[in-house]
């Protein structure tokens, strides 16, 4: 996820979707409604995190071999989690309802970090929510420009 991102309701990503929808109902003074029953589990990397990560693959991964950039499987949160950090960082204060007439999609979508971890043990993910937080106040202070969709 990243600060400049297309934050559609609609059909965008997870992240952005949410701090749009967040954003619209605290305006609005309306639940925030995620589509869904908010169980399936995620792994999400913020951009910079991954930024990094391509830079340090340019200069010092040299293997034919492929390897996945991502955090690790101990670090997926579930869409629920994810709603409450949003409107945690967006200092939302009412109800977050889950539509279960809409579909969960896929329960899990896990990659594995090990090698990675193995070849970059030092390097350090941004925590979710402070990555969130970072998310969320550049999209208020930016909403009037930002890409959202139709």
């Amino acid at each position: 996820f990243r600060i400049l991102h297309s934050n559609s309701i609609e059909d965008g990503h997870v992240i952005p979707g949410l701090i749009h929808k967040c954003y619209l109902a605290k305006k609005n003074g309306t639940d925030l409604t995620i589509w869904g029953t908010g169980s399936p589990l995620r792994q999400f990397i913020f951009s910079e995190d991954l930024a990094r990560l391509t830079v340090w693959v340019m200069r010092s991964y040299h293997s034919p071999e492929p390897i996945i950039l991502s955090v690790g499987e101990e670090d997926e949160v579930s869409i629920a989690d994810v709603a409450k950090y949003v409107a945690e960082a967006m200092d939302f204060k009412g109800k977050i309802v889950f539509d279960t007439t809409k579909s969960d999609g896929q329960y899990k979508k896990t990659a594995s970090n090990k090698k990675l971890k193995a070849l970059y043990p030092d390097f350090e993910f941004t925590p979710i929510q402070q990555g969130l937080k970072a998310a969320c106040d550049w999209f208020v202070a930016n909403y009037d420009v930002s890409r959202k969709g139709h």
